[in-house]
């Protein structure tokens, strides 16, 4: 009996040995299937925060193991109403700083945990940072708390005034009193989706998810957010960004790719420094600038200009670069040495090149608005501090409006009164505070807009992208507009030998034609960024702005380069006529050139009247050689394009030159395009008598008749670039480190970076 409860003690033992043994060889079974699911304890809050609620296994029969898949972001810039996302069938989410878009995108304010650190120091905050945290969740944060601080200091700048209830004052200037939103005025915004992944496809030195996105993405997302590259070297791909607070480095993984971590080494301002959400800064943050003449344009920019060859955009990202612009633009060798030579000056107060930026390139700041800093695109440093625009303004008005010392050249008095007018109402906003900010700023957008139809002969509207109509409303307003014009399209065909640009109003094409024309347009392609169509006078306008711009880049390039011992400018500066308009060219006195100041007396000039001196260079002596060189070189084109006087051509170009050429400026013959009228909204076309009959002096200033359609000079030309520039540089700002690198190729370059 003995023996048998010893069995039964014994077999109970082996029983309890078994099944421990079972379980723990069954747990040790378990345990080496979920250890093949590899990476998902790198899938942790920690590390990526609530983006670790994505992550999931899923056992693979096949191969008798768990495969570890989340979520992962995919980030890219577009705008507010997009509907095209790179990953199909997946939803798309803006970054816009709001409480939907934090949860939709698991994304927080807090960028290395800054609640937690809020009774620390800020140098405490600076130096403590997580470490374990994907970079790319601090990146996310740090675009929502730009979209939430900057909307924040905006709402703030239209609450405040020190002397009247808020935003009464607004009202009382017809000001709006709230900012615009996002949706009504930004063009430009971060969005990400989600992308669902594996971590099987990770390569072996990936130690955390990251996030996905393309070379230009990156860059313009870092443009803005105000983080500007200090090393960009493809050669060696080695990376390095700093700025507003933030540090990013990059390098190549050699079985992934480019990978860039984003990190915080600072404290960061979205404020007054947020740059403009406009879709441009994806092209000036690679040193491509949109022009004036600039058409409709790819949003995506897949399609990049190889070359340069029109006046639609401007390359400025290194001097070389903007060498290259200076040649499409049609300067002289010396010019363009300027900038491939070492040691050459290129710089009075400012860089030549942000000179060449504001007469001409598009305005980015948004009306009714306070951000106006914008990615620089070029390799110069901008410094506010050396030179006051306004002061630049108020010593350009009083010179601007008097004539040449020597009687030279004619000028539109219209013209001359409207943006003197102009200046009058930038400068009597002058004031800090935010009303008179944003009244100086509306003040500014006014005289851009008018400047803008001065050197393009466009209405504003006309500039703006046309909507597509209905075939047969095109059709109906086309056969009205073919009925009124014309006598106007016979005289157009017979000017100067210049060749109507196709537009559907001036041509006399039948109705069925356009019909046709116009369905078969609405399946052809968008057109890659280019001119605009362009009327015979319009083009005219074009080619008479270039030829006063690139003689006004070469006479600055050249003062600041050559000079005399005793600093004097040299006299043989005067452009010599050419022989065919000697005899009726006026007698040039040198005497205006010995009173005018030279740029050594700009260099010593204080800060109080250096702009002063500035303009008087500008207006007594370069005004006059520009205005001069500019005629003679409209001149021998128009020799060129007038037909010879040999047989029945020559004869009917005799018969029509009374109404195609006059002589401009200084007696040279130039086209007398007359400015083309364009369409009104119902169809109709203005009449032509009625705009030439009134443009003189009794007009008012503050008239609202369009410039477009004004006679232009080059006196005009040159005043209205110079007035531009100031305008526009007063509009926009830059910071005092952004400094462009080398990377114009990669605009609009899709190739895969990652964030880590």
């Amino acid at each position: 009996m003995a023996d048998d409860n010893s069995e039964v003690i014994v077999a109970a033992a082996a029983l309890v040995v078994s099944v421990i043994a079972f379980a723990a060889t069954l747990l040790q079974c378990l345990q080496q299937y979920y250890a093949s699911a590899r990476g998902y304890s790198q899938c942790n809050e920690k590390v990526i925060g609530e983006w670790a609620k994505t992550k999931t296994r899923r056992f693979s029969l096949e191969e008798l193991r768990f495969e570890v898949q989340f979520d992962a972001p995919v980030i890219f810039l577009c705008p507010p109403t997009n509907t095209n996302a790179p990953v199909p069938d997946a939803d798309m989410y803006k970054l816009d700083g709001t409480d939907e878009s934090l949860a939709e995108t698991w994304t927080t304010l807090n960028m290395s945990q800054r609640k937690d650190y809020q009774k620390r120091s800020p140098k405490e905050r600076i130096h403590t940072s997580d470490n374990e945290r994907a970079s790319w969740t601090i990146l996310l944060s740090a675009v929502q708390c730009m979209e939430r601080e900057s909307r924040e200091w905006h709402e703030a700048e239209f609450e405040y005034d020190p002397d009247q209830p808020p935003r009464d004052v607004f009202r009382q200037h017809g000001l709006p009193h709230e900012p615009p939103s996002l949706e009504s005025s930004h063009t430009l915004v971060v969005a990400l989706q989600r992308k669902r992944k594996s971590w099987d496809t990770m390569p072996a030195a990936i130690t955390r998810p990251y996030a996905t996105t393309t070379m230009c993405h990156l860059v313009e997302v870092m443009a803005a957010m105000g983080i500007y590259w200090k090393e960009f070297n493809r050669r060696i791909d080695r990376y390095r960004a700093e700025g507003n607070g933030f540090m990013v480095l990059g390098e190549r993984f050699s079985d992934l790719g480019l990978m860039f971590n984003f990190q915080v080494n600072g404290l960061s301002r979205f404020g007054r420094n947020r740059v403009i959400p406009v879709d441009e800064i994806k092209e000036l943050c690679f040193g491509w600038v949109p022009t004036i003449y600039r058409s409709t344009q790819d949003k995506r920019r897949l399609e990049v200009p190889i070359d340069l060859l029109d006046l639609s955009s401007l390359q400025m990202a290194t001097r070389s670069e903007v060498a290259e612009t200076l040649v499409m633009i049609g300067c002289n060798n010396n010019a363009v040495n300027c900038f491939l030579e070492e040691g050459r000056r290129t710089s009075h107060l400012f860089p030549i090149s942000f000179e060449i930026l504001g007469m001409l390139s598009q305005t980015f700041h948004i009306e009714n608005t306070y951000f106006t800093y914008i990615p620089n695109p070029t390799s110069d440093r901008w410094d506010s501090r050396s030179v006051s625009l306004a002061k630049m303004m108020e010593a350009f008005q009083q010179l601007f409006v008097a004539d040449l010392p020597d009687g030279s050249g004619r000028r539109n008095q219209y013209i001359v009164n409207r943006l003197d007018h102009h200046m009058s109402e930038v400068l009597s906003h002058q004031g800090d505070s935010n009303v008179e900010r944003l009244l100086r700023f509306r003040a500014l957008h006014a005289a851009l807009d008018d400047a803008d139809e001065i050197l393009t002969g466009r209405t504003k509207t006309s500039r703006s992208p046309p909507t597509p109509s209905p075939p047969e409303v095109v059709v109906k307003s086309e056969t009205r507009r073919s009925e009124v014009t014309g006598n106007l399209r016979r005289r157009l065909t017979a000017m100067a030998g210049l060749q109507p640009s196709s537009p559907s109003w001036a041509s006399g094409n039948s109705a069925a034609q356009r019909k046709k024309s116009s369905s078969s347009s609405t399946q052809a392609a968008k057109p890659p960024p280019g001119l605009s169509p362009e009327t015979p006078a319009q083009r005219a306008r074009r080619e008479k702005v270039q030829d006063v711009l690139r003689s006004h880049i070469q006479e600055v390039l050249r003062l600041l380069n050559e000079r005399e011992d005793g600093g004097r400018y040299l006299e043989h500066t005067l452009p010599v006529p050419p022989r065919w308009t000697r005899a009726r060219s006026r007698s040039v006195s040198p005497s205006p050139l010995r009173d005018t100041p030279t740029m050594d007396e700009v260099d010593a000039a204080g800060p109080e009247n250096r702009q002063d001196t500035l303009m008087q260079v500008y207006c007594l002596h370069i005004r006059r050689l520009v205005v001069q060189n500019a005629a003679q070189t409209a001149g021998r084109r128009m020799s060129l394009r007038t037909p010879g006087s040999r047989g029945s051509r020559g004869s009917r170009a005799t018969e029509t030159s009374s109404p195609s050429a006059t002589q401009d400026d200084d007696g040279v013959p130039v086209a007398a395009v007359q400015s083309q009228p364009q369409p009104l909204a119902d169809g109709a076309v203005p009449d032509m008598e009625a705009d030439e009959a009134g443009g003189g002096p009794e007009q008012p200033a503050s008239s609202n008749r369009s410039l477009a359609y004004e006679e232009v000079h080059h006196d005009d030309i040159w005043c209205t670039l110079v007035f531009r520039m100031i305008c526009w540089l007063m509009l926009h700002d830059f910071n005092k480190l952004d400094v462009q690198v080398p990377k114009s190729e990669l605009l609009g370059s899709r190739m895969p970076v990652y964030v880590a």
